[in-house]
Protein backbone atom coordinates (compact mmCIF):
# COMPACT_ATOMS: atom_id res chain seq x y z
CA UNK A 1 0.00 0.00 0.00
CA UNK A 2 1.17 3.52 -0.80
CA UNK A 3 0.38 6.42 1.48
CA UNK A 4 -0.69 9.46 -0.56
CA UNK A 5 -1.29 11.76 2.40
CA UNK A 6 0.60 14.91 3.27
CA UNK A 7 -0.26 16.39 6.68
CA UNK A 8 0.57 20.01 7.47
CA UNK A 9 -0.47 22.86 9.72
CA UNK A 10 -0.85 26.61 9.16
CA UNK A 11 -1.69 29.00 11.99
CA UNK A 12 -3.15 26.20 14.11
CA UNK A 13 -5.29 24.76 11.30
CA UNK A 14 -4.48 21.17 10.37
CA UNK A 15 -4.89 19.87 6.83
CA UNK A 16 -4.58 16.62 4.92
CA UNK A 17 -3.77 16.52 1.21
CA UNK A 18 -4.10 13.51 -1.06
CA UNK A 19 -1.30 14.64 -3.33
CA UNK A 20 -2.11 12.32 -6.20
CA UNK A 21 -5.84 12.96 -6.45
CA UNK A 22 -5.46 16.60 -5.37
CA UNK A 23 -8.09 16.14 -2.68
CA UNK A 24 -7.66 18.12 0.53
CA UNK A 25 -9.56 18.80 3.73
CA UNK A 26 -9.43 20.62 7.05
CA UNK A 27 -8.94 18.31 10.01
CA UNK A 28 -10.37 18.46 13.48
CA UNK A 29 -8.99 16.22 16.22
CA UNK A 30 -11.47 13.41 15.54
CA UNK A 31 -10.97 13.40 11.76
CA UNK A 32 -7.20 13.51 12.10
CA UNK A 33 -7.20 10.52 14.45
CA UNK A 34 -9.56 8.54 12.22
CA UNK A 35 -7.51 9.25 9.10
CA UNK A 36 -4.25 8.28 10.76
CA UNK A 37 -5.88 5.09 12.03
CA UNK A 38 -7.06 4.28 8.51
CA UNK A 39 -3.65 4.99 7.04
CA UNK A 40 -2.02 2.64 9.54
CA UNK A 41 -4.11 -0.21 8.19
CA UNK A 42 -6.31 -0.57 11.26
CA UNK A 43 -9.97 -1.28 10.63
CA UNK A 44 -12.30 1.66 11.02
CA UNK A 45 -15.57 -0.26 11.16
CA UNK A 46 -15.43 -0.55 14.96
CA UNK A 47 -13.79 2.85 15.50
CA UNK A 48 -15.21 5.20 18.07
CA UNK A 49 -14.37 8.22 15.89
CA UNK A 50 -17.50 9.93 14.61
CA UNK A 51 -15.81 10.66 11.27
CA UNK A 52 -14.68 7.03 10.79
CA UNK A 53 -17.45 6.13 8.26
CA UNK A 54 -16.51 9.12 6.08
CA UNK A 55 -12.80 8.36 6.24
CA UNK A 56 -13.41 4.68 5.54
CA UNK A 57 -15.54 5.56 2.50
CA UNK A 58 -12.85 7.90 1.17
CA UNK A 59 -10.12 5.28 1.57
CA UNK A 60 -12.27 2.63 -0.13
CA UNK A 61 -12.82 5.07 -2.99
CA UNK A 62 -9.08 5.35 -3.55
CA UNK A 63 -8.25 8.47 -1.58
CA UNK A 64 -5.24 8.82 0.75
CA UNK A 65 -4.02 5.24 0.07
CA UNK A 66 -3.26 3.47 -3.21
CA UNK A 67 -2.36 -0.06 -4.27
CA UNK A 68 -0.19 1.38 -7.04
CA UNK A 69 3.17 3.15 -6.67
CA UNK A 70 2.39 6.00 -9.07
CA UNK A 71 0.21 7.13 -11.93
CA UNK A 72 1.60 6.49 -15.41
CA UNK A 73 2.61 9.59 -17.34
CA UNK A 74 -0.11 10.31 -19.92
CA UNK A 75 0.76 10.13 -23.59
CA UNK A 76 -0.08 13.71 -24.44
CA UNK A 77 -1.48 14.68 -27.81
CA UNK A 78 -0.76 18.33 -28.42
CA UNK A 79 -2.98 20.41 -30.69
CA UNK A 80 -1.26 23.79 -30.15
CA UNK A 81 2.36 24.62 -30.87
CA UNK A 82 3.84 27.45 -28.78
CA UNK A 83 6.58 29.43 -30.54
CA UNK A 84 8.58 32.36 -29.26
CA UNK A 85 11.07 34.54 -31.06
CA UNK A 86 12.52 38.00 -30.58
CA UNK A 87 11.96 40.19 -33.66
CA UNK A 88 14.81 42.38 -32.44
CA UNK A 89 17.73 41.64 -30.10
CA UNK A 90 17.84 45.12 -28.67
CA UNK A 91 16.12 47.05 -25.91
CA UNK A 92 15.78 50.62 -24.72
CA UNK A 93 15.91 49.31 -21.12
CA UNK A 94 18.73 47.79 -19.12
CA UNK A 95 16.76 45.82 -16.50
CA UNK A 96 18.97 44.58 -13.71
CA UNK A 97 17.73 40.98 -13.91
CA UNK A 98 17.53 40.65 -17.72
CA UNK A 99 19.09 37.35 -18.77
CA UNK A 100 19.41 38.72 -22.32
CA UNK A 101 21.40 41.71 -21.02
CA UNK A 102 19.27 44.19 -22.99
CA UNK A 103 20.07 42.31 -26.21
CA UNK A 104 23.80 42.22 -25.55
CA UNK A 105 24.12 38.97 -23.61
CA UNK A 106 26.73 36.38 -24.47
CA UNK A 107 24.13 33.88 -25.62
CA UNK A 108 21.92 36.21 -27.65
CA UNK A 109 22.41 37.37 -31.18
CA UNK A 110 22.80 40.79 -32.72
CA UNK A 111 20.99 39.65 -35.85
CA UNK A 112 17.36 40.63 -36.12
CA UNK A 113 14.48 39.05 -37.99
CA UNK A 114 13.73 40.44 -41.42
CA UNK A 115 10.92 39.62 -43.84
CA UNK A 116 12.72 36.67 -45.42
CA UNK A 117 13.37 35.11 -42.01
CA UNK A 118 9.73 35.60 -41.03
CA UNK A 119 8.69 33.89 -44.26
CA UNK A 120 11.00 30.95 -43.62
CA UNK A 121 9.81 30.56 -40.02
CA UNK A 122 6.15 30.46 -41.06
CA UNK A 123 6.90 28.06 -43.91
CA UNK A 124 8.77 25.79 -41.51
CA UNK A 125 5.91 25.86 -39.01
CA UNK A 126 3.08 25.39 -41.49
CA UNK A 127 4.70 23.21 -44.16
CA UNK A 128 7.59 21.30 -42.62
CA UNK A 129 8.23 20.06 -39.09
CA UNK A 130 5.08 21.25 -37.31
CA UNK A 131 2.41 21.15 -39.99
CA UNK A 132 0.38 18.59 -38.01
CA UNK A 133 -0.57 21.17 -35.38
CA UNK A 134 -3.94 22.83 -35.82
CA UNK A 135 -3.23 25.88 -33.67
CA UNK A 136 -0.20 28.08 -33.13
CA UNK A 137 0.57 30.52 -30.35
CA UNK A 138 3.39 33.00 -30.85
CA UNK A 139 4.87 34.69 -27.79
CA UNK A 140 7.05 37.77 -28.05
CA UNK A 141 8.34 37.75 -24.50
CA UNK A 142 12.12 37.94 -24.40
CA UNK A 143 15.39 38.82 -26.09
CA UNK A 144 14.54 42.46 -26.68
CA UNK A 145 11.76 45.04 -26.79
CA UNK A 146 9.54 43.89 -29.69
CA UNK A 147 8.10 47.34 -30.41
CA UNK A 148 11.58 48.59 -31.34
CA UNK A 149 11.15 46.70 -34.60
CA UNK A 150 7.43 47.20 -35.08
CA UNK A 151 7.52 47.15 -38.91
CA UNK A 152 8.78 43.56 -38.87
CA UNK A 153 6.29 42.70 -36.13
CA UNK A 154 3.50 44.12 -38.27
CA UNK A 155 4.81 42.13 -41.24
CA UNK A 156 4.68 38.97 -39.13
CA UNK A 157 1.08 39.64 -38.07
CA UNK A 158 -0.01 40.09 -41.69
CA UNK A 159 1.89 37.06 -42.93
CA UNK A 160 0.70 34.83 -40.04
CA UNK A 161 -2.89 35.67 -40.89
CA UNK A 162 -2.19 34.91 -44.55
CA UNK A 163 -0.77 31.47 -43.66
CA UNK A 164 -3.74 30.77 -41.37
CA UNK A 165 -6.19 31.51 -44.19
CA UNK A 166 -4.27 29.39 -46.70
CA UNK A 167 -3.79 26.38 -44.42
CA UNK A 168 -6.97 26.64 -42.33
CA UNK A 169 -5.07 27.11 -39.06
CA UNK A 170 -5.53 29.47 -36.14
CA UNK A 171 -2.77 31.64 -34.67
CA UNK A 172 -2.83 33.53 -31.36
CA UNK A 173 -0.22 36.17 -30.56
CA UNK A 174 1.02 37.50 -27.20
CA UNK A 175 3.25 40.55 -27.22
CA UNK A 176 4.96 41.56 -23.99
CA UNK A 177 6.31 45.10 -24.04
CA UNK A 178 7.93 47.41 -21.54
CA UNK A 179 5.15 49.87 -22.32
CA UNK A 180 7.22 52.93 -23.23
CA UNK A 181 6.83 52.62 -27.00
CA UNK A 182 3.05 52.25 -27.22
CA UNK A 183 1.58 54.67 -29.77
CA UNK A 184 -1.82 55.29 -31.30
CA UNK A 185 -0.61 53.61 -34.49
CA UNK A 186 0.85 50.41 -33.05
CA UNK A 187 -2.04 50.04 -30.60
CA UNK A 188 -4.45 50.20 -33.56
CA UNK A 189 -2.43 47.62 -35.51
CA UNK A 190 -2.17 45.17 -32.61
CA UNK A 191 -5.89 45.51 -32.02
CA UNK A 192 -6.60 44.86 -35.70
CA UNK A 193 -4.71 41.56 -35.50
CA UNK A 194 -6.38 40.45 -32.26
CA UNK A 195 -3.19 40.48 -30.17
CA UNK A 196 -2.98 39.65 -26.48
CA UNK A 197 -0.83 42.20 -24.68
CA UNK A 198 1.36 42.05 -21.59
CA UNK A 199 3.14 45.03 -20.02
CA UNK A 200 6.10 44.64 -17.69
CA UNK A 201 5.59 46.49 -14.41
CA UNK A 202 7.37 45.62 -11.17
CA UNK A 203 5.27 47.52 -8.65
CA UNK A 204 5.47 50.97 -7.14
CA UNK A 205 7.52 53.72 -8.76
CA UNK A 206 10.34 53.17 -6.27
CA UNK A 207 10.72 49.42 -6.76
CA UNK A 208 10.02 49.52 -10.52
CA UNK A 209 12.72 52.14 -10.99
CA UNK A 210 15.07 50.04 -8.88
CA UNK A 211 14.68 47.09 -11.28
CA UNK A 212 13.75 48.53 -14.66
CA UNK A 213 15.89 51.42 -15.89
CA UNK A 214 16.95 52.95 -19.17
CA UNK A 215 20.47 52.32 -20.40
CA UNK A 216 21.51 55.66 -18.90
CA UNK A 217 20.33 54.47 -15.49
CA UNK A 218 17.21 56.65 -15.29
CA UNK A 219 13.95 55.19 -13.99
CA UNK A 220 11.18 54.21 -16.39
CA UNK A 221 8.03 54.12 -14.23
CA UNK A 222 6.47 57.38 -15.42
CA UNK A 223 7.00 56.53 -19.08
CA UNK A 224 5.54 53.04 -18.56
CA UNK A 225 2.59 54.56 -16.70
CA UNK A 226 2.01 56.99 -19.57
CA UNK A 227 2.13 54.11 -22.05
CA UNK A 228 -0.47 52.19 -20.04
CA UNK A 229 -2.66 55.30 -19.93
CA UNK A 230 -2.39 55.64 -23.72
CA UNK A 231 -3.61 52.06 -24.08
CA UNK A 232 -6.46 52.42 -21.58
CA UNK A 233 -7.75 55.65 -23.15
CA UNK A 234 -7.40 54.44 -26.74
CA UNK A 235 -10.19 53.22 -29.00
CA UNK A 236 -8.84 49.66 -28.83
CA UNK A 237 -11.04 46.67 -28.03
CA UNK A 238 -11.50 45.50 -24.46
CA UNK A 239 -9.39 42.44 -25.27
CA UNK A 240 -6.30 44.52 -26.00
CA UNK A 241 -6.98 46.96 -23.17
CA UNK A 242 -7.27 44.03 -20.75
CA UNK A 243 -3.50 43.64 -20.82
CA UNK A 244 -1.62 41.55 -18.29
CA UNK A 245 0.73 43.07 -15.75
CA UNK A 246 3.95 41.05 -15.97
CA UNK A 247 5.93 41.33 -12.74
CA UNK A 248 9.27 39.90 -11.69
CA UNK A 249 9.80 39.39 -7.95
CA UNK A 250 13.34 39.75 -6.63
CA UNK A 251 14.90 39.85 -3.18
CA UNK A 252 14.54 43.66 -3.28
CA UNK A 253 10.86 43.78 -4.25
CA UNK A 254 9.45 44.20 -0.74
CA UNK A 255 5.68 44.34 -0.19
CA UNK A 256 3.71 42.22 -2.64
CA UNK A 257 0.54 43.95 -1.50
CA UNK A 258 2.03 47.20 -2.78
CA UNK A 259 2.93 45.50 -6.06
CA UNK A 260 -0.61 44.23 -6.57
CA UNK A 261 -2.29 47.48 -5.55
CA UNK A 262 -0.01 49.48 -7.85
CA UNK A 263 -1.04 47.27 -10.76
CA UNK A 264 -4.70 47.73 -9.85
CA UNK A 265 -4.25 51.50 -9.66
CA UNK A 266 -2.83 51.41 -13.20
CA UNK A 267 -5.95 49.63 -14.45
CA UNK A 268 -4.80 45.99 -14.60
CA UNK A 269 -7.23 43.20 -13.83
CA UNK A 270 -4.86 40.32 -14.58
CA UNK A 271 -1.26 39.82 -13.61
CA UNK A 272 1.46 37.28 -13.14
CA UNK A 273 4.16 37.52 -10.52
CA UNK A 274 7.17 35.36 -11.25
CA UNK A 275 10.15 34.78 -9.00
CA UNK A 276 13.32 35.97 -10.68
CA UNK A 277 15.41 33.35 -12.49
CA UNK A 278 19.07 34.12 -12.02
CA UNK A 279 22.16 32.27 -10.83
CA UNK A 280 22.62 32.24 -7.05
CA UNK A 281 25.44 34.80 -7.16
CA UNK A 282 23.26 37.45 -8.82
CA UNK A 283 22.54 40.36 -6.43
CA UNK A 284 18.76 40.10 -7.02
CA UNK A 285 18.51 36.29 -6.80
CA UNK A 286 17.00 34.55 -3.80
CA UNK A 287 19.24 32.62 -1.46
CA UNK A 288 18.25 30.42 1.46
CA UNK A 289 18.56 33.28 3.93
CA UNK A 290 16.09 35.38 1.91
CA UNK A 291 13.23 32.89 2.08
CA UNK A 292 11.77 33.80 5.51
CA UNK A 293 11.33 37.40 4.34
CA UNK A 294 9.90 36.33 0.98
CA UNK A 295 7.42 34.00 2.70
CA UNK A 296 6.35 36.78 5.05
CA UNK A 297 5.67 39.06 2.07
CA UNK A 298 3.52 36.35 0.52
CA UNK A 299 1.65 35.71 3.79
CA UNK A 300 0.79 39.41 3.91
CA UNK A 301 -0.48 39.16 0.33
CA UNK A 302 -2.64 36.14 1.21
CA UNK A 303 -4.11 37.99 4.20
CA UNK A 304 -4.82 41.00 2.01
CA UNK A 305 -6.63 38.91 -0.59
CA UNK A 306 -8.71 37.20 2.11
CA UNK A 307 -9.60 40.52 3.73
CA UNK A 308 -10.88 41.70 0.35
CA UNK A 309 -12.80 38.44 -0.08
CA UNK A 310 -14.52 39.00 3.28
CA UNK A 311 -15.95 42.15 1.73
CA UNK A 312 -17.18 40.12 -1.24
CA UNK A 313 -14.30 41.23 -3.51
CA UNK A 314 -12.62 38.27 -5.21
CA UNK A 315 -10.91 40.40 -7.85
CA UNK A 316 -7.46 40.17 -6.32
CA UNK A 317 -7.55 36.38 -6.15
CA UNK A 318 -8.90 36.22 -9.70
CA UNK A 319 -6.12 38.57 -10.76
CA UNK A 320 -3.37 36.02 -10.12
CA UNK A 321 -5.28 32.77 -10.59
CA UNK A 322 -3.60 31.66 -13.79
CA UNK A 323 -1.02 29.12 -14.88
CA UNK A 324 1.75 31.71 -15.20
CA UNK A 325 1.73 33.18 -11.69
CA UNK A 326 4.18 31.54 -9.27
CA UNK A 327 1.44 31.14 -6.64
CA UNK A 328 -1.80 31.49 -8.57
CA UNK A 329 -1.24 28.40 -10.70
CA UNK A 330 -1.57 26.23 -7.60
CA UNK A 331 -4.94 27.76 -6.73
CA UNK A 332 -6.21 26.74 -10.15
CA UNK A 333 -4.72 23.25 -10.17
CA UNK A 334 -5.99 22.40 -6.69
CA UNK A 335 -9.47 23.80 -7.14
CA UNK A 336 -9.96 22.14 -10.54
CA UNK A 337 -7.97 19.04 -9.49
CA UNK A 338 -5.68 19.16 -12.51
CA UNK A 339 -2.49 17.12 -11.89
CA UNK A 340 0.63 17.95 -13.89
CA UNK A 341 3.53 15.76 -15.00
CA UNK A 342 5.90 18.36 -16.46
CA UNK A 343 6.95 21.82 -15.36
CA UNK A 344 6.07 23.04 -18.86
CA UNK A 345 6.05 21.78 -22.43
CA UNK A 346 9.46 23.07 -23.47
CA UNK A 347 10.87 21.06 -26.35
CA UNK A 348 7.64 19.15 -26.88
CA UNK A 349 4.99 21.56 -28.09
CA UNK A 350 7.01 24.63 -27.20
CA UNK A 351 10.00 25.99 -29.12
CA UNK A 352 11.96 29.20 -29.51
CA UNK A 353 13.72 30.40 -32.66
CA UNK A 354 16.47 32.98 -32.93
CA UNK A 355 17.32 35.19 -35.89
CA UNK A 356 20.06 32.74 -36.95
CA UNK A 357 17.32 30.19 -37.54
CA UNK A 358 18.39 28.01 -34.61
CA UNK A 359 15.63 26.23 -32.68
CA UNK A 360 15.63 25.74 -28.89
CA UNK A 361 13.24 24.23 -26.33
CA UNK A 362 12.21 27.66 -25.00
CA UNK A 363 13.32 31.28 -25.08
CA UNK A 364 15.41 30.92 -21.90
CA UNK A 365 17.65 28.31 -23.56
CA UNK A 366 18.14 30.35 -26.74
CA UNK A 367 21.83 30.48 -27.58
CA UNK A 368 22.83 27.66 -25.20
CA UNK A 369 24.34 25.43 -27.89
CA UNK A 370 23.97 22.17 -25.96
CA UNK A 371 20.19 22.59 -26.28
CA UNK A 372 19.99 23.52 -29.95
CA UNK A 373 17.32 21.33 -31.58
CA UNK A 374 18.28 22.15 -35.16
CA UNK A 375 17.68 24.95 -37.63
CA UNK A 376 14.97 26.25 -39.93
CA UNK A 377 17.12 25.16 -42.87
CA UNK A 378 16.71 21.51 -41.98
CA UNK A 379 13.15 20.12 -41.87
CA UNK A 380 14.50 16.78 -40.61
CA UNK A 381 15.97 18.00 -37.34
CA UNK A 382 17.40 15.60 -34.79
CA UNK A 383 14.89 14.84 -32.04
CA UNK A 384 17.53 14.11 -29.37
CA UNK A 385 16.75 17.25 -27.38
CA UNK A 386 13.02 16.67 -27.77
CA UNK A 387 13.44 13.19 -26.31
CA UNK A 388 15.47 14.54 -23.39
CA UNK A 389 12.69 16.95 -22.48
CA UNK A 390 10.02 14.33 -23.14
CA UNK A 391 11.67 12.12 -20.53
CA UNK A 392 12.06 14.96 -18.01
CA UNK A 393 8.73 14.35 -16.31
CA UNK A 394 8.28 14.29 -12.54
CA UNK A 395 8.79 10.55 -12.22
CA UNK A 396 12.15 10.68 -14.00
CA UNK A 397 13.42 13.68 -12.04
CA UNK A 398 14.82 11.82 -9.05
CA UNK A 399 14.19 14.45 -6.37
CA UNK A 400 10.75 15.26 -7.78
CA UNK A 401 9.69 11.61 -7.85
CA UNK A 402 10.01 11.41 -4.05
CA UNK A 403 8.23 14.71 -3.33
CA UNK A 404 4.62 14.94 -2.16
CA UNK A 405 4.17 18.14 -4.21
CA UNK A 406 5.12 16.69 -7.59
CA UNK A 407 1.64 16.30 -9.13
CA UNK A 408 0.77 19.90 -8.23
CA UNK A 409 4.15 21.46 -8.90
CA UNK A 410 5.38 19.61 -12.00
CA UNK A 411 9.01 20.26 -11.04
CA UNK A 412 11.32 23.23 -11.23
CA UNK A 413 11.67 25.29 -14.42
CA UNK A 414 14.11 23.38 -16.63
CA UNK A 415 16.21 26.47 -17.26
CA UNK A 416 16.26 27.39 -13.59
CA UNK A 417 17.44 23.87 -12.76
CA UNK A 418 20.13 24.26 -15.41
CA UNK A 419 21.26 27.55 -13.86
CA UNK A 420 21.32 26.07 -10.36
CA UNK A 421 22.80 22.63 -11.04
CA UNK A 422 24.03 22.44 -14.62
CA UNK A 423 21.29 20.05 -15.76
CA UNK A 424 17.52 20.14 -16.31
CA UNK A 425 16.70 17.24 -13.99
CA UNK A 426 17.88 18.42 -10.56
CA UNK A 427 15.65 21.19 -9.20
CA UNK A 428 16.78 24.32 -7.41
CA UNK A 429 16.14 23.60 -3.69
CA UNK A 430 15.12 27.22 -3.09
CA UNK A 431 12.36 26.97 -5.71
CA UNK A 432 11.31 23.59 -4.31
CA UNK A 433 10.89 25.09 -0.84
CA UNK A 434 8.86 27.99 -2.20
CA UNK A 435 6.64 25.72 -4.32
CA UNK A 436 5.78 23.57 -1.31
CA UNK A 437 5.06 26.74 0.65
CA UNK A 438 2.79 28.00 -2.16
CA UNK A 439 0.84 24.75 -2.38
CA UNK A 440 0.16 24.53 1.35
CA UNK A 441 -0.95 28.16 1.50
CA UNK A 442 -3.11 27.75 -1.60
CA UNK A 443 -4.99 25.00 0.24
CA UNK A 444 -5.26 27.18 3.33
CA UNK A 445 -6.63 30.07 1.25
CA UNK A 446 -9.18 27.89 -0.57
CA UNK A 447 -10.44 26.34 2.68
CA UNK A 448 -10.83 29.79 4.24
CA UNK A 449 -12.71 31.02 1.17
CA UNK A 450 -15.05 28.07 1.48
CA UNK A 451 -15.60 28.76 5.18
CA UNK A 452 -16.52 32.36 4.35
CA UNK A 453 -19.05 31.37 1.70
CA UNK A 454 -19.36 28.20 -0.37
CA UNK A 455 -20.54 30.42 -3.22
CA UNK A 456 -17.05 31.92 -3.35
CA UNK A 457 -15.61 28.55 -4.28
CA UNK A 458 -18.33 27.77 -6.81
CA UNK A 459 -17.91 31.17 -8.44
CA UNK A 460 -14.14 30.84 -8.44
CA UNK A 461 -14.22 27.34 -9.98
CA UNK A 462 -16.58 28.51 -12.74
CA UNK A 463 -14.33 31.48 -13.44
CA UNK A 464 -11.26 29.24 -13.75
CA UNK A 465 -13.00 26.80 -16.07
CA UNK A 466 -14.03 29.66 -18.35
CA UNK A 467 -10.50 31.09 -18.31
Amino acid sequence: MYNLTHFFEIDGNKYALDHRNLFFCLLDEDTESALKQGLSGDTLSQSEHSSAPTIEALIKSGYFISHYPDNPVPNFEYTTLNISFAPVHDCNFACKYCYAKAGEGTHTYQQNFDESKIDRLLEYIHLDKYSHFQNYKFDFVSGGEPLLNFPILEYFLKKARYFDNIHNKKTAVLIVTNGTLLTTENIKTMDEYDVFLGISIDGSEEIHNHHRVYKNGCGTFMDVSNGISSLKTSNASSKLKDAWAMTVITKDTGSLVDVMETCISLGFKRMQMQLVRESSNHPLAFNKSDLPTLKEHYKNLFSHMLDCAKQGDLSRIKMIANDNDSFGKYLARLLLRLPVFYRCFAGKNKISVNANGEIYPCDSFCGTKDFCMGTLDDSENDDTIVNIFQQAHIQNRKQCSKCWAKHICGGDCFYNSYLANGNIYDPDPIICEMNRFFIEHAIDLLIKLQEMDINHIEYFAKFLRLR
